[in-house]
């Protein structure tokens, strides 16, 4: 039977040391006891200062769902009043860009129907333009070619001029005289 005083010895050891846990609590709270003491003095500004503080929080509450319920009102109104009218300038907004794209298509058509147009008159330009510089050629050649038979004819002239007084040949014999090639028609 020598369990069993082991097991007394065991339970004596672990009640003295709650006894002495125990004691160490009271001696630790006949510490506190005097800021115990203080704390039920202050207890009920505390208390009353709580429920200053439950009050306000339940006014600020109370101004809360009021604000809460003055926005849920005007969302209300605006989308009452905005919601159809963004619709319709949605729809409107869709419209217009559907034109200006289908006329930015039609001016892009138009820009290179222009451009081969424009191509063309510049190959025709470019093509009177040489047109104009051979004609500008063959009018310098002809005035060349004017001023050398007004020279010829002048020339032509003179020498009419020379052999009439050097023969003394009756009129009716003597060669009729050349016109002058620049007086023909041309």
């Amino acid at each position: 039977m020598t369990v069993i005083p082991g097991l007394v010895r065991r339970a004596a050891a672990e009640v003295e040391r709650h006894l002495r846990e125990g004691a160490g609590v009271l001696v630790r709270a006949g510490r506190d006891l005097e800021r115990s003491a203080e704390l039920v003095r202050l207890l009920p500004a505390l208390v009353e200062r709580l429920s200053i503080l439950e009050q306000s929080v339940r006014v600020q509450g109370a101004e809360l769902r009021t604000i809460r319920n003055e926005l849920d009102s005007l969302v209300g109104e605006l989308n009452d009043r905005l919601l159809p009218r963004l619709d319709e300038r949605m729809d409107d907004t869709e419209r217009d860009l559907a034109a200006i794209a289908t006329s930015l298509v039609r001016t892009g058509r138009e820009t290179a129907g222009d451009h081969v147009r424009l191509e063309a008159a510049e190959r025709r330009v470019a093509d009177l333009r040489a047109k104009v510089a051979a004609l500008e050629q063959r009018t310098g050649l002809w005035r060349d070619l004017q001023s050398t038979v007004t020279r010829f004819g002048d020339d032509l002239d003179a020498m009419r001029a020379r052999m009439a007084l050097r023969t003394a040949e009756p009129p009716d014999t003597a060669p009729a005289p050349l016109q002058n090639l620049t007086d023909r028609p041309a």
